[in-house]
Formats: structure tokens, C-alpha cells, sequence
């Protein structure tokens, strides 16, 4: 209202009823409760004088017509709250038909919209458990966030790969979709159910954080216990104690022993994609002759799958745990002090 603002709500009210015909009034005091009613009245009787103007008057009527009839917020529709309005304005049948046809192109366009309320971890915890393409499938399409948050949990080739085969993704037909999907959902609702539950892996891996700052014979004693009872989780540690990145920093002598046991087209192919750190550490313990064989056969050799540059890997670091094993090789371990 217009050179109002100072005056108090329940003045205005008492303005605006004594305004009106004593008829409309009552029946405007009679939908109000019994303390408002009260602190109307007494507005009412003690009326504001700035409130007698009849331009004041004018300036509260307009204020109650834009109030009224000015736009209202918008808010999106609950499914079952249209289901209701649908029902009323075109009938039961009709109404289902419609609820379906708008699920049906909900999960064309998102086929994987039942796991897009899951946390990253819970999502992570059973993708874990499938195919690289499964992977790729699901994350390709989700929200780019939250594939990114459930890539962040994932080891770094496992990551690059399911990037590497988003890109080259050919979706399957809309039935295999909706499978996958109402398949994932029910293990991620029954996941996270069940609470994150001991993660053996996470354990190994702090185990081989633990025995790094350890003498060689505790580790080797550790590992061959661990096998006489589980030998899948003995070799899982024993990858955890010494990693690809951790290649960087053998040094040149070990490095040297290392590739004399390596062919130039297996090297060429773990090379793709690791860190420039690995990449520096490697060729510049390479004669200039292999380092351009290398060269030559990477590029000779394209794009390749992750799983390819993985299984290169792999075969260089048996190669490396075979030395480890036979003592021809002590990675530096956690702590301990280099000298020159």
C-alpha cells in the first residue's frame, strides 16, 4: 500500500473490513479464528487515522486484486498426485493409459532413472561386480556428476577404461536396457539395504600399506600365511604391496634388470595411457635403439582397449613380482632412507 508500510497488518484488515457493507464483513470475520478475530477487533476500534483516508482505502483494495489474481508459483506434478487429476478430468482407463505412455518415454530417454537416487558409493559397489560394458553402459547414461562421483571410486585403469568404451558406446535395444536397469535397481536398493558390510580389499590394501613399513621378513611371512589360507587374497596383496605407479620410482639399476625381462611390443603397449612419471622412469633407462622401437610399435599399434593395456601390465608386473620373489629386486620400502 502506498505510504503504508509503517502500518501494521491487523490495521490494514480492520481498514479494509470497516470499508466494507457490514454483511460481507461478518462473513469475512466469520472464516478468521477466534485470536485473530480478537486482535482485529481491537484495530478496529483503535484505527490507525492514516487509515481514514479514502485513498488509503483505494491503495488497500488494490493491494488485495493484486494479491488475488496475481500469478501463482508453479511446482512440478507428483505421478500420483496427476494420476488423481487425470482420473477426475478424463477417467480411470484413459488416465492409466496416459501415466504409461509418460513412463514409457521417461525411461527411453533415461532407461537407468530407478538407480538415479543411490549414492555414488552404494552405485559403485555393485558396478563393481559387472562387465567393463555394463559399466560404460550405465554410466553413459546418468547425470555427468554423478558419473563422474562413481568413476572417482573406481582403481584408475578400471576408470580410463569405462571412459574409453562411453565413447565408443552402441546401446543396446530398449528391452535389454530396462532389464539391466530393473536388475541393477533391485541389488542397489537390496546394497544399500545391507549397509557398505567389510570391504576385503580396502583391508588388503591397508594391510600392504602396514607391511611396507615392515622388515622383508615380516612381509614375506604375512603373504605366505595369508596363502595357506586364501591364495586368491595373498596374490591381491601381493599387487597392492607393489603397484604399476609405483615403477616410477625404481631405481636405475633395478630399472635396467627390470626391462631386460620385458618385449619391446608388450612395453610399447603398457605404456599407453600411464602416467608421465612411469612413461620418464621407463624410456630413460632404454637405450636410444629400444626407445625408439618402442615408440614405433606404440604408434604402429593405434588405440587399443584398456583391457589390452591392462593385460600388458599385468605381464610386466608378474614379471617384477617374479624378481621380487627370487631376490633379485627389493622395492624401497615406506621410511626408509635413500643415500648416494
Amino acid at each position: 500500500m502506498s505510504g503504508q508500510g509503517e502500518v501494521g497488518g491487523r490495521q490494514r484488515v480492520a481498514a479494509l473490513l470497516l470499508s466494507l457493507e457490514p454483511d460481507v464483513a461478518k462473513s469475512v470475520l466469520s472464516t478468521l479464528s477466534d485470536d485473530v478475530v480478537t486482535e482485529v477487533a481491537q484495530a478496529m476500534v483503535d484505527l490507525d487515522p492514516r487509515l481514514a483516508d479514502p485513498e488509503a482505502i483505494d491503495d488497500l483494495m488494490r493491494d488485495l486484486a493484486v494479491e488475488i489474481n496475481g500469478r501463482r508459483k508453479v511446482r512440478s506434478c507428483e505421478e500420483g498426485e496427476l494420476a488423481g487429476i487425470l482420473a477426475e478430468s478424463i477417467g480411470h482407463e484413459r488416465s492409466k493409459a496416459v501415466i504409461h505412455e509418460i513412463q514409457d518415454r521417461r525411461r527411453k530417454a533415461r532407461p537407468f532413472s530407478d538407480i538415479e537416487p543411490f549414492a555414488a558409493s552404494v552405485i559403485s559397489r555393485v558396478l563393481r561386480e559387472e562387465s567393463p560394458a555394463v559399466v560404460a553402459l550405465v554410466l553413459s547414461f546418468l547425470d555427468p556428476q554423478q558419473s563422474a562421483d562413481v568413476l572417482k571410486t573406481f582403481e584408475d585403469e578400471a576408470a580410463l577404461d569405462a571412459i574409453t568404451r562411453m565413447a565408443t558406446l552402441d546401446p543396446p535395444g530398449q528391452s535389454v536396457l530396462v532389464a539391466i536397469a530393473h536388475n541393477l535397481a533391485e541389488r542397489m536398493a537390496q546394497a544399500q539395504e545391507d549397509g557398505e558390510g567389510p570391504d576385503a580389499s580396502g583391508r588388503l590394501r591397508s594391510i600392504a600399506e602396514v607391511l611396507k613399513f615392515s622388515s622383508p621378513t615380516l612381509e614375506k611371512g604375512v603373504i605366505e600365511g595369508l596363502a595357506e589360507e586364501d591364495q586368491d587374497a595373498a596374490d591381491e596383496l601381493r599387487e597392492y604391496m607393489f603397484t604399476w605407479n609405483d615403477i616410477a620410482d625404481i631405481d636405475k639399476r633395478s630399472m635396467q634388470k627390470i626391462l631386460g625381462t620385458v618385449d619391446t611390443k608388450t612395453l610399447s603397449i603398457a605404456l599407453k595411457a600411464c602416467s608421465a612419471e612411469v612413461e620418464e622412469n621407463v624410456l630413460n633407462n632404454l637405450s636410444t635403439r629400444v626407445r625408439q622401437m618402442v615408440a614405433d610399435e606404440r604408434e604402429l599399434a593405434g588405440a587399443l582397449p584398456m583391457s589390452e593395456v591392462k593385460a600388458a601390465r599385468d605381464e610386466i608386473m608378474k614379471n617384477i613380482r617374479g624378481l621380487i620373489e627370487a631376490g633379485e629386486f627389493q622395492p624401497t620400502r615406506s621410511g626408509e632412507e635413500l643415500v648416494s
